[in-house]
């Protein structure tokens, strides 16, 4: 099944025009390209505002150092393959785990609805912070759900996942609470704390000689910003919600549920050795919903991370179902044993494989326009770092811009003013003055709808008046490169 999910996140990739050709998020090129400056000495918080902990940019390293010896282009491409990988990885974590706690039927079921998560497929095809996410957070319960009393060395080692998970994006600290809230193997106290101080140490050593080098800017990018930046994404709590047990993932979410259900019920009866198991799924899933509808923003694809949960507990669900149609005979078992596997991966399936044929050939067109009439040591700068990517271009500058969305809203903070979204946040004259100087301090721009959309009705006739388009050469929209008119 692990192969199998590779093969339906790789397949994006197998079009003629290779694995860049493929819709790129504005995320994912935040994310490669800080971790490539990285490994050229640009630390972040320091030299470029990053508002997450720095262990995403350490473990995408790999992927990244390619482009010290590549074209980032072609070190991008690779690490889009690396991350099927990883997606491939946690399909089979998630078929393991559920597999020891309820059975193989409930390993089959669980394996198949992360495989076929569209949400989870759609950012395993690129260099996000929710699959490194997933693989720590999955291991940790592979170690930390043991049927029996995990020596030293594992309990070590379920710590020290779970800080590279919180050094990756906080939300990981919630894994914690689960593991605390399940209790495995009646642990003692001492055995939650070891695991919550190695956590934390691990937690320190990844972040913290980033973060001493620059104190004052890691905390402002990484706590400040996340606690008080402006609402963006959807608002309304009841539409979250519907996002978040959306019907695309119809079978999975209904199997899901009924594992909640049982983890529930079975929270009130004799402890039995699974009862841990369900215990951690069921308190992480909810957990996690609660964020995601407490959040200032969100944005479907952070459901990526649900799917860690949801697939597992999908699990219970259909195991729970089957063992209750046993009284029915062994015929009867053996059709709801079928009807729950494909419950698991439809309509899921589907959607991931529509998603596999999102192709943007006009950011390809554009790259190779860049790479034929850019010269190579002109300044270049991209409202969205992946559409430079392609190219083969990373931000460039005494002070690169790597991620312009949270830089105009830091400078639109600056003065202590608070805004209630972000399009107030993009007018207001700090970010829109800021945005112009860097506009300023390059030759050629890259302008796409993130561009336009953080582009005031003030900014866009300065902007048109200052530079002119140069590919495509008609303005009808689109991604397209624009030059200074009074040249470099």
């Amino acid at each position: 099944m692990a192969l199998g999910a590779w093969v339906l996140r790789a397949m994006a990739f197998f079009d003629r025009a290779g694995p860049l050709a493929y819709a790129m998020d504005y995320d994912e090129g935040v994310y490669f390209s800080a971790a490539s400056l990285l490994l050229r000495g640009d630390l972040p918080y320091r030299d470029f505002i990053f508002v997450h902990p720095p262990g995403a940019l350490l473990l995408w390293a790999p992927g990244a150092a390619l482009t010290l010896g590549l074209d980032a282009a072609t070190a991008y491409g690779v690490t889009r393959y690396l991350a099927a990988t990883v997606g491939a990885l946690c399909v089979f974590l998630a078929g393991r785990v559920a597999w020891r706690a309820w059975g193989p039927l409930a390993g089959c079921v669980a394996a198949l609805a992360y495989a076929t998560h569209p949400e989870a497929a759609l950012v395993e095809r690129g260099a996000f912070l929710e699959p490194l996410l997933n693989i720590l957070c999955l291991g940790f319960a592979n170690l930390w759900l043991a049927s029996e009393p995990p020596s030293r060395a594992r309990r070590i080692g379920a710590g020290v996942l779970l800080g590279l998970a919180v050094s990756v994006k906080l939300p990981g600290g919630l894994w914690l609470i689960s593991a605390l809230l399940a209790r495995p193997w009646k642990e003692s106290w001492r055995d939650g704390l070891t695991l919550a101080l190695v956590a934390f140490a691990t937690f320190v050593v990844v972040v913290g000689p980033l973060a001493a080098l620059a104190p004052s800017e890691f905390f402002r990018d990484v706590i400040t910003f996340q606690a008080l930046r402006p609402s963006d994404g959807e608002q309304d709590r009841w539409l979250r919600l519907h996002e978040i047990l959306h019907e695309r993932r119809l079978g999975e979410v209904v199997l899901a549920l009924v594992g909640l259900g049982v983890a529930c019920v079975h929270a009130f009866r004799a402890p039995t050795p699974s009862r841990p198991a369900a215990r951690f799924f069921a308190a992480t899933f909810v957990l996690t919903v609660a964020t995601f509808l407490a959040s200032r923003t969100y944005w479907s694809q952070y459901n990526a991370h649900l799917a860690a949960s949801e697939a597992v507990l999908a699990g219970l669900g259909a195991s729970a179902l089957h063992a209750f149609s046993l009284r029915w005979g062994r015929v009867a078992s053996r059709a709801v044993a079928g009807l729950v596997l494909v419950a698991a991966s439809l309509p899921g399936a589907w959607h991931v494989v529509q998603g596999s044929r999102q192709q943007f050939l006009d950011v390809v067109a554009l790259a190779n326009h860049v790479r034929t009439d850019v010269p190579r040591d002109a300044c270049l700068f991209a409202f969205e770092p992946g559409q430079a990517l392609v190219a083969g271009r990373l931000p460039m500058g005494a002070t690169p811009v790597v991620d312009t969305y949270a830089t105009m809203i830091q400078d639109a903070m600056s003065t202590g003013d608070r805004f209630p979204d972000t399009n107030e946040a993009f007018a207001a004259p700090e970010a829109q003055q800021a945005l112009r100087v860097m506009l300023g301090s390059c030759r050629f721009v890259i302008l796409g709808w993130q561009g336009t959309w953080q582009l005031t009705r003030e900014s866009m006739p300065w902007f048109k008046k200052h530079f002119v388009r140069r590919f495509p050469p008609a303005d009808t929209g689109g991604v397209g490169l624009w030059e200074r008119r009074d040249g470099p």
